[in-house]
């Protein structure tokens, strides 16, 4: 559940660099239920590679608005590179809906914040929130250029072309041609973004 980036930005680990829980996704998989006690395993791969990039073990024992999940991995020192066993729990718990029902949160073991996700970084022995860990998104630290360069091949994934920026796109097959259109006219836009801010990066390098 979640998932692990390539790569390091600014100098710090993002939350892209680690591996996420998603308590949402879950209990929509059903891994934890509330009124009931299981036990499994949790992977994460590489959203690009589907390489697998960590794993976990748990024992998630969920009541109607309280419960608890046991977690069990290895870890590797990030200088020495020896591997560390974690070994711990993590509570649950829960807040009324304004409209009825609850609403599930991890309790943060290092701060104590409800928090829908947690996050182990790089190095880091606990899955902790987001500020505990003072993990930012890889997108707040990427120029306009990243940004769209990523958003540039992001798109043409999903229309399956491993061509690279300008490169020329066909349609997949059975794709309707009006949502053809619409997909490659994204592209062209993130692209357009691309080539904007290399040719101002340029004229700022022949300036100087």
């Amino acid at each position: 559940m979640g998932g692990r980036g390539s790569g390091r930005s600014g100098g710090r680990y993002t939350v892209e660099d680690g591996l996420t829980l998603n308590l949402n996704k879950l209990i929509r998989a059903r891994a934890f239920r509330p009124g009931h006690s299981r036990s499994g395993s949790i992977v994460w791969t590489n959203a690009y590679t589907d390489e697998r990039v960590g794993a976990a073990t748990y024992q998630a024992d969920v009541g109607e608005d309280h419960g608890r999940v046991r977690l069990t991995y290895t870890s590797t020192h990030p200088w020495s590179g020896e591997p560390r066993q974690a070994d711990y729990w993590i509570a649950l718990t829960t807040t009324p809906q304004p409209f009825g029902g609850r609403r599930w949160w991890f309790v943060c073991p290092r701060t104590g914040a409800l928090v829908a996700k947690l996050h182990l970084p790089p190095g880091a022995v606990t899955f902790a929130s987001r500020q505990a860990h003072r993990l930012a998104y890889r997108s707040q630290r990427e120029s306009p250029y990243d940004r769209a360069l990523n958003r540039a091949f992001k798109l043409r994934r999903k229309l399956g072309a491993d061509g690279g920026i300008g490169a020329r796109i066909r349609k997949p097959k059975g794709m309707h041609r009006r949502t053809f259109a619409r997909a490659r006219a994204k592209v062209e836009a993130a692209e357009g973004i691309c080539d904007a801010n290399l040719i101002r990066f340029v004229e700022r390098l022949a300036k100087r």
